[in-house]
């Protein structure tokens, strides 16, 4: 009896160590430890080859989609792109579906050259190239956003409009900020960040406040509220990180701030990004614990990866 004692226990011991290997979560595995990050980072250039870079998302398959010098590109990890499609002006992207992009676009005309106007389109944009018109009748779009339901929210940053766009359809959606600029939303997606980048137009007077929307069955409960400064100089681009803290890009500081919605904090993350605009986290075969940056014409166009050791949140499609 003894030899089948054994047998047994040794069996029981076996199925015991495979179900508690088993049980191990599976995502502590794949994520590896991140060294501590004292801030300010220094930033690093990744691509220095445009003239002037507005617009960085990447699609869900992890490809990174680049605006530049009035086109669109596709960049890989080793930093080489590829144009895919012309556009008149790049400016704010956000994936939609399971390849695609959304890529805002002044049109022909833009108010700080040419006055009002209504000629701006809202592009899809495959990686391919192929573009379809998915909104047209804003005068300047600049940033855009995916809520739950599909819809779209996009700044117009020459005006205080934001608008929505749902099932082809463009309605203004708020005209509480003055021109708004970078969108972004909070993890549960019930709060809408918006950077104001300017309090006046003509002369231009920059701006540095980020407002906060209530948003209830993608529509605004109740008029925005105020929640941070920066202290800088035109607050651009906006980024959610995966514990829902926001990253806002400070255009004419240079620099890169991360505000804290439970806390109140504004810390500095980067500085020495001349005329950043827009930000995205790495995915796919890019950094995931990093943020991309572009730099429009006034900064150099290039695009920047800053380390902060944390992922992005997780998107809408």
């Amino acid at each position: 009896m003894k030899p089948y004692l054994s047998l047994l226990t040794a069996f029981i011991f076996v199925c015991f160590a495979v179900q508690n290997v088993e049980a191990q979560p599976t995502g502590r595995r794949s994520r590896p430890v991140q060294p501590k990050i004292e801030f300010p980072v220094k930033p690093e250039i990744f691509i220095d080859q445009f003239n002037g870079s507005e617009g960085i998302t990447f699609n869900a398959e992890g490809r990174l989609f680049i605006g530049a010098n009035n086109a669109i590109w596709i960049a890989e990890p080793d930093g080489t792109v590829k144009k895919i499609t012309d556009v008149h002006r790049h400016l704010g992207q956000a994936r939609i579906g399971k390849r695609d992009i959304l890529a805002c676009d002044f049109g022909p005309t833009n108010v700080f050259a040419d006055g009002p106007n209504d000629d701006g389109i809202v592009w899809r944009i495959t990686p391919e190239g192929n573009k379809t018109a998915v909104a047209r009748g804003i005068a300047d779009p600049n940033a855009v956003v995916v809520l739950k339901d599909g819809s779209l929210l996009v700044s117009d940053d020459g005006t205080d409009k934001i608008y929505r766009v749902k099932n082809g359809k463009v309605s203004i959606w708020s005209t509480a900020v003055p021109y708004p600029n970078g969108l972004t939303l909070s993890l549960d997606n019930r709060t809408l960040y918006v950077a104001q980048i300017f309090s006046n137009l003509k002369p231009i007077v920059v701006d540095d406040r980020i407002w906060a929307f209530t948003i209830n069955k993608g529509l605004p409960v109740g008029p925005p509220r105020v929640v941070a400064r920066t202290g800088g100089k035109a607050v651009d681009g906006l980024v959610t990180d995966e514990f829902g803290r926001v990253y806002v890009a400070d255009n004419g500081a240079g620099k890169i701030f991360r505000y804290d919605p439970k806390t109140g904090e504004m810390l500095l993350i980067a500085e020495g990004i001349p005329s950043v605009a827009s930000l995205v986290f790495g995915e796919g075969k890019f950094d995931r614990y990093a943020i991309y940056a572009t730099s429009t014409q006034r900064g150099g166009g290039k695009i920047w990866k800053i380390r902060v050791g944390v992922r992005g949140a997780k998107y809408n499609k």
